[in-house]
């Protein structure tokens, strides 16, 4: 695309923004976003975990894989799109 093609008059979020209408139990993108970072921070701790201390580990290795599917469906792929064009807008 052309820079000409990011001007104002071509972008309308609301052509990007819709995983938030399939997410009724989020009610931001902060929200989504914070929610995201915890799952991760959540997944790492757990991955640690099972290195460090095996044997205190209440998890396995498919409460893992569950909870990476869940951050995967969580991600706003869609958006990616409207924040590479807002990046590029002058």
């Amino acid at each position: 695309m052309k820079n000409n093609d990011f001007s104002n008059e071509n972008l309308n979020p609301k052509d990007f923004l819709n995983s938030l209408e399939s997410l009724p139990f989020v009610e931001s993108y902060q929200e989504l976003g914070f929610t995201l970072k915890s799952l991760c921070k959540l997944t790492q701790t757990a991955l640690v975990m099972d290195g460090s201390y095996p044997n205190l580990s209440v998890h396995n290795a498919w409460d893992i894989y569950n909870i990476l599917n869940l951050i995967h469906s969580l991600i706003p792929e869609s958006e990616w799109e409207l924040l590479d064009r807002l990046n590029k807008m002058d």
